[in-house]
C-alpha cells in the first residue's frame, strides 16, 4: 500500500502548496520572512506576492542547492553565502515541521475515525506493508499509538532482514526522526536509537534517533530540532545507509506483493527516485527478486501484483500505469470515501 491521500484528507498541504502556505498566517518568523523574500525575488524577480508567480518549493530548494557551489565564485560580495542559504533551507524545514505539528495537534474533526478505519483495513494480511512519502505522523499514529511496547526500529522496517507485519516504510524521512546533532539530547525515555553505524564504512554518517511522541520536541537550551526529512528538491540525496535500507525495503515489499494500493499518491513526474523503486519492484514481480547484489541468481518470481489506484484524478492513474507497465484498477474516490465504502 502506497499512501499519500490520507494526509491530504486530514488537512495537510500538498507539496505544490507548501511554499505559498508558508508565506501566509505568519508561519515564518519576521527575520526568516525578510531573508526568504530577498532570496525568492533574486531567483524569481517577477514574484509579486501572488501564488501564481511563486515557484513551488521543489523548484526553489533545487535552485538553492544547485547555486551553493558557485555562489562564492559568481557573487563573492553578495549578501548570501552558502552557509546562509543552508541556514534558510534548514529554517524552512523547521517552519514546515512546526506547521505540520500544529495541524496534528489541532486535529481534524474526523481524524480519529479515519485512523480507526485505516487501521481496520491495514489489519488485513495483504495490507501489511505501507510506503508513505509523507513526513507527517498520521499513519504512524494510526498504526503504533495503541501498542503497549513500542519498537520503532521494527515498526519502521529497520530491525530485521524480513519485514514484519504492519511495517511503515518512510523513504522521505519523518517528522519524528532526528540526526544525532540534536537527537542525542532527547530524553532517553522519550527517544529510541533507530540507526547507528555497524562498521567503519558507516562511521561518516550520523546516528538517527526517533522521538517517541506525536508532538514536537521542545528545547530549554535554544536547540533547533530540524527533523530528518529529505528536502523537497528535484535533486534528492540518499547517501545515508538508513535511507538506503528503507528504499531497499520498499523495492523488496513491492517485488513480493500480490496486491498494491496507491492511496491518493499521484506519482509526480519530477519524483524520479520514487518512479525508479516502482519500476524495480514491478520488474522483479516478473523476473524475481535478486538474491545477492554480486550474483545473478533471482528468487522465484511472484507474478504481477493486482494494482488498485484510489484517486479521483485520472491523470494520476495514467502516470502510475505508465510506470507499472499494465492496466490498473481505478477507484475514482477520495481516501475518506474509500475507507467508508470500500471498492
Amino acid at each position: 500500500m502506497v499512501g499519500a491521500g490520507l494526509s491530504a484528507d486530514l488537512g495537510y498541504p500538498l507539496t505544490r502548496d507548501l511554499l505559498y502556505g508558508l508565506t501566509q498566517k505568519h508561519r515564518l518568523s519576521a527575520s526568516l520572512k525578510s531573508e526568504f523574500d530577498k532570496v525568492v525575488r533574486f531567483h524569481h524577480p517577477t514574484w509579486n506576492g501572488r501564488p501564481e508567480t511563486l515557484p513551488d518549493i521543489e523548484e526553489l530548494l533545487t535552485e538553492l542547492a544547485a547555486n551553493q557551489d558557485l555562489l562564492s565564485t559568481l557573487r563573492p560580495q553578495g549578501p548570501f553565502k552558502p552557509e546562509k542559504l543552508r541556514g534558510i533551507n534548514d529554517r524552512l524545514l523547521v517552519a514546515i515541521a512546526a506547521w505540520f505539528h500544529r495541524i496534528h495537534a489541532r486535529g481534524i474533526k474526523n481524524a480519529s475515525a479515519l485512523r480507526k478505519k485505516l487501521l481496520q483495513r491495514l489489519n488485513e494480511p495483504e495490507y501489511s506493508i505501507i510506503i508513505s512519502f509523507n513526513w507527517d505522523l498520521e499513519i504512524d499514529r494510526a498504526l503504533f499509538e495503541s501498542k503497549s511496547a513500542r519498537n520503532m526500529r521494527e515498526n519502521y522496517g529497520l530491525d530485521r532482514s524480513r519485514l514484519p507485519n504492519l511495517t511503515l516504510l518512510k523513504p522521505h524521512g519523518s517528522l519524528n526522526w532526528f540526526p544525532s546533532t540534536t537527537g542525542k539530547y532527547l530524553k532517553s525515555d522519550l527517544s529510541e536509537l533507530l540507526w547507528e553505524p555497524r562498521d567503519k564504512s558507516g562511521e561518516q554518517f550520523e546516528q538517527i534517533y526517533c522521538f517517541q511522541r506525536w508532538g514536537r520536541p521542545k528545547s530549554h537550551h535554544g536547540r533547533r530540532y530540524v527533523p530528518w526529512i529529505v528536502p523537497p528538491t528535484h535533486l534528492k540525496r540518499f547517501e545515508h545507509p538508513m535511507l538506503q535500507c528503507v528504499w531497499a525495503n520498499c523495492v523488496e515489499a513491492l517485488s513480493r506483493a500480490s496486491k498494491i494500493y496507491f492511496l491518493g499518491y499521484s506519482l509526480p513526474p519530477a519524483d524520479w527516485h520514487s518512479g525508479y523503486i516502482f519500476r524495480c519492484g514491478y520488474h522483479n514481480q516478473m523476473e524475481g527478486l535478486p538474491m545477492d547484489r554480486d550474483k545473478p541468481e533471482r528468487a522465484k518470481a511472484t507474478g504481477p501484483a493486482r494494482t488498485i489506484v484510489v484517486n479521483p484524478d485520472n491523470a494520476a492513474l495514467r502516470r502510475i500505469e505508465s510506470v507499472v507497465g499494465r492496466e490498473c484498477v481505478w477507484v475514482p474516490k477520495r481516501i475518506e470515501r474509500w475507507l467508508e465504502e470500500g471498492e
